[in-house]
C-alpha cells in the first residue's frame, strides 16, 4: 500500500480539492466551545455575551438552586437574556435594579432584550426561599 502526502494530493487534484482540504483542516482546529451558554456540570462559574444574528445574547440556566452560571458579564448596549430551568420546579431569574424578571417552568425558556448601562447587578430566583438556598449570582456590564 502507498502512502501519498497531502501535498501530492492536493497537486493532482487541483485547486477545488484543495480549498476543500484546507477548510477541513481549519475546522478540525477550531472546537470553539460557545461562551453563551455554560454546562452547569461543567464547573464554571462565569459567562460572556456573545454575538448573534440577533445581537448580543446572555443564556443561562437554573436548577434547584443554582444558577449556570453564577457571574455573567456583558458590554452596554441592547442585550438578550435567555434563561433555561433545568430544575424540577418553577424558577425565575430576576434582575431588579433593571425591571428583569423571566420565569420558566421545568424544561422551558424565557427570554427577553433590555439595554444595559454599565454597572454590576445582582441578579436572583425571586421564588420564596431560592435566593436564600443559593440561586443567586452577578451581571457586571462595562
Amino acid at each position: 500500500m502507498r502512502t501519498v502526502g497531502l501535498k501530492h494530493m492536493l497537486r493532482r487534484a487541483g485547486m477545488p480539492a484543495a480549498a476543500a482540504a484546507a477548510v477541513l483542516m481549519v475546522g478540525g482546529c477550531g472546537g470553539g466551545a460557545d461562551n453563551a451558554m455554560t454546562d452547569p456540570h461543567a464547573g464554571s462559574t462565569t459567562s460572556q455575551g456573545s454575538s448573534s444574528a440577533a445581537g448580543v445574547v446572555l443564556n443561562l440556566s437554573g436548577s434547584e438552586y443554582s444558577f449556570a452560571p453564577t457571574a455573567l458579564t456583558a458590554v452596554p448596549g441592547s442585550t438578550t437574556i435567555r434563561f433555561t430551568n433545568k430544575g424540577a420546579m418553577e424558577h425565575d431569574f430576576t434582575i431588579k435594579a433593571l425591571g428583569v424578571k423571566l420565569t420558566a417552568q421545568p424544561g422551558k425558556t424565557a427570554e427577553t432584550t433590555v439595554t444595559l448601562t454599565s454597572g454590576t447587578y445582582k441578579t436572583y430566583c425571586s421564588v420564596p426561599g431560592h435566593r436564600q438556598s443559593g440561586m443567586q449570582g452577578t451581571l457586571a456590564v462595562s
